[in-house]
């Protein structure tokens, strides 16, 4: 009788066991699989050449620093410091 008892505590704690290192294994095993559909840039930003200056919008000079601005279409612009003013005339918004 007690070794019935013994050996049914030990199948338990085998049991136990088992399951303990088998969820271990399994969740690290999870971990692994990337779950998200997010890639990194880096390795696209190293290989970015630098860019080029940009041509302003109205009035087409290459200038190295644009501001850009919200029409009232939607459409969005780039312009030039000298072409700030027409972008203040007609009230459109700086992004």
């Amino acid at each position: 009788m007690r070794y019935a008892v013994v050996m049914v505590l030990l199948l338990v704690f085998l049991a136990f066991i088992y399951f303990v290192f088998y969820r271990r294994r399994d969740s690290a095993e999870r971990q692994q699989v990337p779950t998200s559909n997010v890639i990194s840039m880096d390795r696209f930003r190293s290989n970015k050449s630098k860019p080029g200056e940009q041509p302003c919008s109205s009035c087409k000079k290459k200038n190295g620093k644009l501001i850009f601005y919200a029409q009232d279409n939607g459409t969005i612009v780039g312009l030039c410091k000298d072409c700030r003013g027409k972008a203040k005339k007609r009230d459109m918004l700086p992004l």
